[in-house]
């Protein structure tokens, strides 16, 4: 008997069959086979260009496999579209939520589906009783009436994941659930998923965080460059196997050593600034970061870390404060006097900010650095030389294209985030700051930036670190910057504080 003629198993909630999807001669998903069963925690992991992002399109409706099928309740099934798809109980969190600004979040959780009472108005008790049962289903407890924008990111999320639930979704795709989040809110996430698995709904677990992966997941399935490389059980996985799986091969972490902390270099005191919908975001910051030491700032999302930077980089206004790049007051100076007194920045959007996608990769290369004596002459660039400048560069950071001429956007996420890294690092730089290195990273570029900052800080750079990944923190850090309500709540020098105390800091506690 052919295999499309296998009698449905019911207990299979959503799954791929075949599924195969191409892009031009890009091969996205090669024969994919999975299963998610009903009430479980499925998890789907892989590198960038793996081919997760093509197979969740499909599974949501928004695109269509070249050859296989979807799998609903072990049967075929195909989606015309999302709306298809979400009327037979498939919805999906993003990992950069969908709700509205300006709208509270009761008016969020109804949002294209309000009760109406007799007379066809929004029936705010109805809507309210609703939100209560669902509380209730969740095992948590909301100000509804809290604006969208004033609440802390963890609610954000719930209230997405609510909102499926409110329109009927038993089948839940959460992509990135935990990037945001402080480490007692991934439990708080975690604890969630399981009760709602424990009532029978189904999640679709896609992250690249082996370790979130492994403590909240049923079954797993690997996919590497567009293949399944094996479904299994949680009980038969591992960090390190995992990880093997997904790249290929076996990665050291790199041992960071112990910092020479020279000079300062970054000299932040007295700093006040707004954020963009202008409340105070900081209020009195002080900070050093002295030559060969990396210094992390920790915070759940929007408690200031974003003003710190734009601050220093010259990318906001600041009300109060000085800034000093290795002694000389940058405050008042554009973001093109700053790179010439030493900065340098990694923009945490690599699309918008670090990147002119359409223009050549070597443009992009040297962008910034185009006036350089050796690259440009009486202000005419020197195109030989620059070819020469920057097949070096991206040879010595190992970026993989076909001609230093193609676009930037040609470039899988981690290869674009490599040329970046390249050229803010080219010609040593006093400070970099660094928001977000490996967002959008895949393992393998993790290792390879993480390897960089660690170079340059041994070099004697300074660098001040941004990120939402507390593992990153923690791992390349000499000194962790913990911020709540746009102040420092601690301190944590390497090896003294574990993710716990930390994540402890960043919800508001003090150190003892």
């Amino acid at each position: 008997m052919q295999a499309a003629e296998e009698k449905p198993d019911p207990s299979i909630r959503l799954g791929a069959r075949g599924v195969t999807r191409r892009f031009g001669p890009v091969l996205a998903n090669d024969a994919i086979d999975f299963r998610a069963r009903r009430g479980t925690v499925h998890a789907i992991v892989g590198g960038n260009g793996a081919g997760k992002s093509t197979l969740m399109r499909i599974l949501q409706g928004v695109d269509r496999p070249d050859s296989g099928v979807i799998l609903l309740d072990g049967a075929p099934a195909s989606f015309a579209g999302p709306a298809e798809a979400f009327a037979r109980g498939v919805g999906m969190v993003h990992q950069e939520f969908m709700l509205a600004p300006g709208l509270t979040l009761i008016e969020n959780l109804i949002l294209a589906s309000e009760p109406a009472d007799g007379f066809g108005r929004i029936d705010r008790a109805a809507a309210l009783a609703k939100a209560r049962e669902l509380e209730a289903l969740a095992g948590v407890s909301l100000d509804w009436d809290t604006p969208v924008e004033d609440a802390p990111v963890h609610v954000r999320q719930i209230v997405e994941i609510l909102r499926l639930l409110y329109r009927g979704a038993d089948v839940l795709i959460l992509d990135e659930p935990t990037a945001v989040l402080a480490p007692a809110q991934v439990r708080e996430l975690i604890a969630l998923l399981r009760k709602l698995r424990d009532e029978g709904r189904t999640i679709l677990f896609i992250s690249h965080k082996l370790d979130e992966v492994l403590a909240v997941a049923d079954e797993i399935t690997v996919i590497r460059n567009g293949r399944v490389v094996d479904s299994l059980p949680r009980s038969s996985a591992s960090r390190e196997g995992l990880a093997e799986m997904m790249i290929g091969e076996v990665l050291a972490r790199p041992e960071p050593r112990a910092a020479t902390a020279g000079t300062p270099v970054l000299e932040v005191a007295g700093l006040s600034a707004r954020d963009l919908r202008g409340h105070a975001a900081l209020s009195g910051f002080d900070l050093t970061v002295r030559a060969g030491e990396i210094v992390g700032i920790a915070g759940v999302a929007g408690n200031g870390q974003d003003e710190i930077a734009a601050s220093v980089t010259g990318l906001c206004r600041i009300d109060a404060g000085t800034i000093r790049l290795a002694g000389a007051d940058i405050a008042g100076q554009t973001l093109a006097q700053r790179r010439s007194a030493g900065l340098a920045y990694l923009s945490p959007d690599r699309a918008a900010e670090g990147l002119c996608l359409a223009a050549p990769i070597a443009e992009n290369a040297i962008a910034g650095h185009h006036r350089r004596p050796d690259l440009c002459s009486r202000g005419v660039l020197r195109r030989k030389a620059i070819a020469r400048h920057v097949g070096d560069l991206l040879d010595r950071y190992s970026v993989k294209r076909a001609s230093d001429r193609q676009p930037a956007g040609s470039l899988s996420g981690g290869n674009q985030q490599r040329v970046v890294v390249a050229r803010e690092l080219d010609g040593d730089p006093k400070l970099l700051v660094a928001c977000q290195p490996t967002r959008g990273v895949d393992i393998r570029g993790i290792d390879f930036i993480h390897r960089c900052l660690l170079e340059y800080r041994d070099k004697g750079g300074a660098v001040l670190l941004v990120s939402e990944e507390l593992e990153e923190l923690v791992a390349l850090s000499d000194r962790i910057v913990v911020v709540y309500g746009g102040r420092i709540t601690g301190e944590v020098m390497r090896g003294s504080a574990g993710l716990e105390e930390i994540g402890r800091l960043m919800l508001g506690g003090r150190q003892g």
